[in-house]
């Protein structure tokens, strides 16, 4: 099984190259970086360990990028990871024994603040980004994050890939899609750490209060808000 990590960018030059060493020494078979017209570095450090980069101001959102990305890769199996996302070790071993399961055409796995905080903040990702998903994965909904995610590559060429036509939640509404073809697992050893910096500048109340109230919206309705603040 070949896997293929996809990764998109916009102005990650601070962050990229610890989430490229990291995925390095996972040992994953391909990186491929689209990002969004950086001109901050970001394009530079992925030319050291990436195998395929393209950059580009029409990769305005993380959806077009990751479609690019799956459109050049050429794994069986297709991970989804962020600019500011830390693979774990053993993230790669936990992700291809998750697909040894018959039947399994997506996986998802846990995250944690990359930075160091207060118990508060570790408390709050464990339950949006392990409870809450093993939640909505339960009720046949499931809600796996765009920044620790995998697909097979049939299935996401099926589906046509994340939906371009909104700004926030095309990992949930493409992780729904998916459960309609096969079954989406929870694998817990698929752990990564993730920046905590947007949440920490937007404030953990007003993040929290987003999350749930859009995250109801897709679950219930499929239909995600019409943008997230954005924070860089």
């Amino acid at each position: 099984m070949k896997l293929s990590v996809v990764i998109p960018t916009y102005r990650e030059a601070d962050y990229i190259e610890r989430t490229l060493m990291a995925l390095r020494n996972e040992g994953v078979d391909e990186i491929v970086v689209i990002d969004g017209g950086s001109e901050d570095g970001t394009v530079e450090i992925a030319d050291r360990y990436a195998d395929i980069v393209r950059s580009s101001p029409e990769y305005d959102s993380p959806a077009k990028a990751r479609n690019a990305g799956i459109r050049l890769s050429s794994g069986d199996v297709i991970a989804f990871v962020d600019a500011d996302t830390v693979v774990a070790r053993g993230w790669r071993a936990a992700l291809i024994e998750g697909f040894e399961e018959g039947g399994v055409v997506g996986l998802g796995g846990p995250a944690y603040p990359l930075e160091d905080g207060d118990d508060l903040l570790k408390a709050a990702y464990i339950v949006s980004y392990d409870l809450m998903v093993r939640l909505t994965i339960l009720m046949g909904r499931p809600h796996l994050m765009g920044f620790n995610s995998a697909f097979r590559r049939d299935v996401l060429l099926e589906l046509g890939g994340f939906r371009e036509d909104v700004r926030v939640s095309e990992d949930a509404l493409l992780s729904m899609a998916a459960s309609r073809v096969g079954k989406i697992k929870f694998v817990p050893g698929m752990v990564v750490y993730t920046s905590a910096r947007r949440v920490m500048k937007r404030g953990l109340g007003e993040s929290l209060f987003y999350l749930v109230y859009n995250g109801l919206s897709v679950l219930l309705m499929e239909k995600p808000f019409e943008a997230y603040p954005k924070i860089t």
